[in-house]
């Protein structure tokens, strides 16, 4: 070879080596959630070398300047596991559906530049979420899946288990290599809910890999403000007991938002014969999901595909195996879990099955307040798929391979509760309507936005909005219908929006549209500074605090305000005049200083009671409330 061959050779290898030493030694990206998607995130690697990690990150992407990010934090927590040296970086305060860039800087260089993206708080706006499971086996059917994700860019994944085939650490570095190929060509990171399947040895593998907080791993996320819950569920521990227990008391709790589904690893009723039926998660769990309206489940397991009409328990006749079809108030079950792991036949249809079959595929689900489409993506040539953008993730992208059915590739559930979603236009009849008295009100951590309604109509639409940087940028928390036609008044709580908020920067405004469909804009009164500490009534003569009269609004709801001397638990306890207990709420480690709960009694009867609150055990506020 000529020398000046060797020179340029020489050079070009000197670049190369400058070039490595300036990246950080981090993989195996990953993100996820703890707490409330829209203001959070978890951001995961592997450190493989370097000292010192810290995550710098901005609403801006700049690039390699790692100095330019103006956020910096560094991990809170570290858990070797699996052959990786796990961090996770917990970020808190963000702000919703925004995207978001960042960098890994060490001792030994930084990443390249990545991002993802906080989901809605606003339940008019859509989502797509991509759901599946079994991955354990076939890593070119893994690599395919994976890459199918990063072309659809869904708000997040819903994996239903069984990751690996062995748990090792092995298998799952090797796991975690594949599931880079779901971050996009622009560096984009999905996030993962995740879910334990019965190749997990223990709950213990997710939470180190992935910074679960339940340790129990049966938890639960709201997305998109009161748009949908994901209830994420454990069938490797008991499903009765504390889990059936949480599962009922959340469910019963979560019926203003306007979906609920869940995913968990065991199917039900599988659909081939090789796997048992699973008589005690329908005691345990169907039952719930058919009496508190939970619409659609996501199964794994059994390595087949198949989808349901809409079912319910029971034993009537018509039913199988427990489950009987219900087209209005029914649950739709969609699985059941092939991501790589080894197929099996689909030979045990049932009566009440849509649709079943064998072959590598994952649901994609797009959700809004007015239904759920739900279709089935074969994992077949990635490659020739288009890679979708956040402006148009809800179209089909040249070269998808669907599931298509000879009854139809798409699975719709509609919210029957919807009716303000499709809704005739009415002429306008009598003056407009008028909105007074218009507040915002802090109590403790809470804000209250207040309204009344001159000329209020049932065709009339509120929507409360709020902003977290002082006005420039807002997103809807809340929307009512309207009630009636006449006077109406209208209260809206945004729970605990001070822990996560700065109060200074919070600002309110309503939107709604008159009888006419023009759209007309209120600016709250803001009274966004703590009450002033409770006057101490004098005592009863038995030691008591006195009675105080308190009247629920035409809701049937009641704020309580108290003041709590040292921290811990409250209870608030409704009582009949012969001292019968109608209703008890606790509410845990209240801090200490004014509190305000709103209370509904609107089921309660009409008549006399006496409202008990207790502080640590200790009454500290008594009420005469007249229903």
């Amino acid at each position: 070879m000529h020398r000046r061959h060797f020179v340029r050779l020489g050079w070009l290898i000197m670049f190369l080596i400058i070039q490595l030493q300036v990246w950080s030694k981090t993989d195996r990206y990953r993100c996820m959630w703890r707490e409330e998607p829209s203001t959070t995130m978890v951001i995961g690697w592997d450190q493989i070398s370097g000292q010192n990690p810290v995550l710098r990150y901005d609403v801006i992407n700049h690039g390699k300047d790692a100095n330019a990010y103006r956020q910096l934090t560094k991990p809170s927590a570290v858990v070797p596991s699996k052959g990786m040296n796990n961090h996770f970086v917990r970020l808190t305060h963000l702000q919703p559906n925004t995207t978001y860039y960042f960098v890994i800087q060490d001792s030994e260089g930084i990443t390249r530049p990545m991002s993802f993206q906080t989901t809605p708080d606003n339940p008019n706006l859509r989502l797509s979420i991509v759901a599946g499971g079994d991955s354990r086996n076939h890593r070119q059917a893994r690599i395919e899946g994976n890459q199918l994700v990063s072309k659809l860019r869904p708000h997040f994944v819903m994996f239903g288990g069984d990751m690996t085939a062995g748990d090792t650490p092995t298998e799952w570095v090797e796991w975690m290599d594949d599931w880079q190929h779901t971050i996009g060509k622009d560096g984009r990171l999905t996030p993962i809910v995740v879910t334990r399947g019965n190749h997990e040895a223990s709950n213990k593998s997710l939470v180190d890999l992935f910074d679960v907080k339940q340790p129990d791993l049966y938890y639960a996320l709201t997305f998109g403000g009161n748009l949908i819950r994901v209830y994420t569920l454990n069938t490797l521990i008991p499903s009765g007991g504390d889990q059936r227990f949480w599962l009922e008391k959340d469910l019963a709790a979560s019926q203003s938002v306007s979906w609920r589904i869940a995913q968990y690893h065991h199917t039900i009723r599988p659909h081939t014969r090789s796997k048992p039926e699973r008589d005690e998660l329908l005691l345990n769990w169907a039952t719930l999901f058919h009496k508190y309206k939970l619409r659609l489940v996501v199964e794994s397991d059994a390595h087949v595909v198949k989808w349901t009409y809409p079912i319910k328990p029971s034993r009537a006749p018509g039913s199988q195996l427990g489950f009987i079809r219900d087209d209005v108030n029914g649950t739709v079950y969609v699985g059941e879990g092939c991501w790589g792991a080894p197929l099996r036949a689909n030979n045990d249809d049932k009566s009440w099955t849509r649709n079943s079959g064998s072959f590598n595929q994952f649901k994609w689900i797009f959700v809004d307040r007015a239904g759920i489409e739900v279709r089935t993506v074969r994992i077949e040539a990635p490659a020739g798929v288009a890679e979708l953008s956040d402006d148009n993730r809800f179209r089909e992208p040249r070269g998808l391979q669907l599931w298509r059915p000879s009854n139809g590739e798409v699975v719709t559930l509609v919210n029957n509760q919807a009716t303000d979603l499709v809704r005739e236009q009415v002429a306008p009849s009598g003056p407009p309507a008028e909105v007074i008295d218009c507040t915002a009100k802090q109590y403790g951590m809470d804000v209250i936005v207040s309204w009344a309604v001159k000329n209020d109509a049932l065709e009339l639409n509120y929507q409360v909005q709020r902003s977290t940087d002082g006005g420039r940028q807002y997103t809807t928390i809340a929307d009512f219908r309207g009630k009636k036609s006449g006077e109406s008044r209208y209260n809206c709580p945004d729970l605990d929006v001070c822990k996560r908020f700065e109060a200074g920067k919070l600002r309110y405004r309503l939107l709604y549209e008159d009888e006419a469909g023009n759209e007309q804009w209120q600016e709250p009164r803001l009274d966004l500074v703590p009450p002033p500490p409770l006057a101490a009534a004098p005592p009863s003569k038995n030691g008591l605090p006195p009675i105080t009269p308190l009247d629920p609004d035409e809701n049937g709801k009641i704020t309580v305000a108290y003041n709590m001397t040292s921290p811990g638990k409250v209870e608030m306890i409704l009582l009949t005049p012969d001292l019968r207990e109608v209703s008890r709420v606790k509410f845990d480690q209240e801090p200490v200083g004014n509190g305000r709960k709103v209370l509904d009694i609107s089921r309660a009867p009409n008549g006399d009671y006496l409202l008990i609150v207790k502080g640590n055990a200790k009454v500290i506020e008594r009420f005469k409330v007249i229903k």
